[in-house]
């Protein structure tokens, strides 16, 4: 049996997960949206959409077509092989269709989710656990669709070499982690929408919810952006494993003449992981009659099946493909890593459990003490998922014999991280719960609808920010795999074992580029709400009935004013990312550039779960005064933990995704570098 002709089962799993999201996708839509009104803020919700979107595009479309032209450029010069430039545009073209259709379909969805948890709660929850399966369904489906094609069209262009076939996977790989962090400009746009609407509502008494609030559409579609990102970043750690691992396994089993197996099973292993995701999800049925504590258990034991279906799976697959039993064990840490991250950031974020309800009660003694109190659970929130990280890590390697043959501990980090993200279909699917319960919300809110149904959408949002909390933390932990794996081939590609005082340099100036980076999109935040504020006070300054709520605001001009500071004040955070590793690399050499990718690494993650958790901490206990404990809305209490939340948003909101995107695009980028100049011999990076 020709091993390197059964790749089709890519194209199976893609496949089937292509076609239940198009299924999944239909019944959502023929769901009613409610009255006239909502139908109305729907319309108004998707038209902003569209105008965030065309800014979006417009960066990363001039952003992709640029580095496409440079690309070209090294084809003439003979650096890089013709394919690459066509892998590298694939890979930005893929990311940006999940980022744009998953922000529409959340858009459209959320009114929906209102309408039918205003009837019950556990069909809203029902109503968007679907809209989940579409977007993650959508990203795992289309990853493993458009890397088996890539595979079947490298392999006779490459003369069936797998390293060359490896090497040109890196490109659409740098695509992918490009469109990620492109899309990490709406995390700038939810947080200058956001604090637009809190100064408008100070200064005039427009709360954020109120319709002749001007920024209250923009303010209101950020949860569809948010899910963009998600998606997007989604879609770049996939593709980032299954590449890695292909790259690995282009060395580990070359002495066994074994390559095209081992090239084989993590496509095997994420086409299984798909197909016990779908079958899960035709198992996983909310309770009737559910309430917000009993509900949640639903999402986590449709994290659970796919998980153990796929564990029960790919063991006979592994041993039938690499003849040992060993790198069975890989997969099973990474598949156990990825539930118990995703329960730790629910613990510490859920307002069901003790952290959120401790700082609750607690929230009495003012908005500096809670802000103070969510930074320190979100610290000890933050030591447990590094903890299971580190756990994994070791694990993985020295169940995969790494400590008698490295390249197979490498494989085998590797074969972990293949493992959490098989099962990602399922887990993004209850990840985007969050975004689209509290669009839901937002929408109950905006129409004014009756307290049993708002209170339910509420309740939706509450069960949905625990598992976007849960999913974040695991997102978190997948970067920090995937990124060790990276980290570790760049050291053994560059055999660099001896520390050199470069080292530490390189450590200091990764500091310094996270911290750039960090700053200046924090002050691209500050520049988008000014910008954003003026336009909505220059509409109060005419002469109309704005206040009395006769006239309607002009939405789309605070949604296109909004979108395109926010596209400009992206671009220096941006081009930072671009030129950092490789002014490391050029200045610093192999082993300052070791030391500049282990520190933006470790940083990245661990100041993303700091923030992501701080921040969802304190929401938790917002939603927990909310429900009608300590005062319940409008105490004294509520509005501690809503001016402490509001303190912390833009670091978990926009600087904790972000910094992951970051991570990933610089750990890429260098790599790819790396081996264009090992092939090559090109002078300069490598001193």
């Amino acid at each position: 049996m020709h091993i390197e002709n059964l790749f089709w089962i890519g194209y199976v799993g893609g496949a089937l997960c292509l076609l239940f999201a198009l299924l999944q996708l239909r019944r959502i839509l023929s769901l009613p949206e409610g009255g006239t009104l909502s139908q109305g803020f729907s319309d108004a919700l998707r038209k902003g959409t569209w105008t965030y979107l065309k800014w979006q595009l417009l960066l990363s479309g001039v952003s992709a077509a640029l580095v496409f032209v440079f690309l070209v450029c090294l084809v003439y010069l003979r650096l890089v092989n013709r394919m690459s430039p066509l892998a590298f545009l694939s890979g930005s073209l893929c990311g940006i269709l999940v980022g744009s259709c998953s922000s529409f379909l959340t858009a459209a969805a959320g009114p929906r989710a209102a309408q039918a948890a205003g009837e019950r709660l556990d069909r809203g929850v029902d109503t968007a656990f679907r809209t989940g399966s579409v977007i993650g369904f959508l990203s795992v489906g289309l990853a493993q669709v458009h890397l088996t094609g890539w595979i079947y069209i490298l392999r006779p262009y490459m003369d069936y070499d797998p390293g060359a076939v490896a090497r040109t996977l890196l490109f659409f790989g740098l695509g992918s982690a490009l469109a990620a962090l492109l899309f990490r400009m709406g995390s700038v746009f939810v947080r200058a929408a956001s604090m637009s609407a809190e100064i408008v509502d100070r200064e005039l008494g427009l709360p954020p919810d109120s319709p002749p609030n001007p920024v209250t559409v923009a303010d209101r579609m950020g949860h569809s952006v948010s899910a963009a990102g998600n998606a997007a970043d989604l879609y770049c750690s996939y593709e980032n494993i299954l590449f890695s691992a292909l790259f690995l396994a282009s060395g580990a089993f070359a002495a066994q003449d074994m390559t095209w197996n081992a090239m084989l099973l993590p496509i095997a292993v994420a086409a299984m992981g798909a197909f016990a995701c779908l079958i899960g999800f035709l198992t996983i049925r909310p309770q009737e009659r559910g309430d917000r504590y009993s509900l949640p258990w639903c999402l986590r034991f449709a994290g659970l099946v796919p998980a153990l279906l796929t564990a029960v799976s790919t063991v006979p697959v592994t041993y039938f493909l690499t003849g040992s039993w060993q790198m069975c064990f890989p997969i099973l840490v990474g598949l156990s890593l990825g539930f118990f991250a995703n329960l730790a950031g629910e613990y510490f974020t859920a307002d069901t459990y003790y952290p959120a309800r401790a700082l609750a009660e607690t929230a009495e003694t003012g908005a500096a003490a809670a802000v103070t109190g969510g930074l320190g659970l979100g610290s000890l929130g933050a030591a447990l998922p590094a903890l299971l990280t580190a756990v994994a890590l070791a694990a993985a390697f020295s169940l995969s014999s790494g400590t008698a043959e490295p390249f197979k501990g490498l494989y085998g980090l590797a074969l972990a991280g293949v493992g959490m993200l098989s099962v990602s279909g399922i887990g993004l699917a209850a990840a985007s719960c969050g975004p689209v319960g509290d669009c839901a919300a937002n929408v109950a809110s905006l129409i004014d609808a009756d307290e049993i149904p708002r209170r339910r959408a509420d309740n939706l949002a509450s069960i949905g920010a625990s598992a976007a909390n849960g999913g974040r933390c695991a997102s978190a932990v997948s970067t920090a795999l995937s990124g060790f794996v990276l980290l570790v081939c760049l050291s053994q590609i560059l055999g660099q074992t001896r520390p050199e005082p470069s080292l530490l340099l390189g450590a200091f100036g990764g500091i310094l580029a996270l911290f750039l980076f960090l700053g200046l999109l924090l002050l691209a935040v500050r520049s988008s709400t000014r910008s954003t504020l003026s336009q909505a006070r220059r509409q109060f300054q005419e002469p109309d009935g704005l206040l009395d709520g006769s006239e309607t605001p002009d939405y789309a001009v605070c949604v296109a004013r909004c979108a395109s500071s926010s596209l400009l004040g992206f671009l220096p955070p941006l081009l930072t990312a671009l030129i950092a590793p490789v002014a490391a690399g050029l200045f610093l050499g192999p082993q300052g550039l070791l030391g500049f990718l282990g520190c933006v690494l470790l940083l990245s993650v661990t100041m993303s779960l700091l923030f992501s958790l701080s921040s969802g901490i304190l929401g938790g206990a917002r939603r927990y005064v909310e429900s009608g404990r300590r005062g319940g809305r409008g105490s004294d209490c509520h509005r501690t933990t809503l001016t402490a939340e509001r303190a912390v948003a833009s670091m978990g909101h926009t600087a904790g995704p972000s910094l992951l995107s970051f991570a990933k695009l610089v750990l890429t980028l260098s790599l790819l570098c790396v081996s264009l100049i090992l092939t090559y011999n090109l002078p300069g990076l490598l001193g």
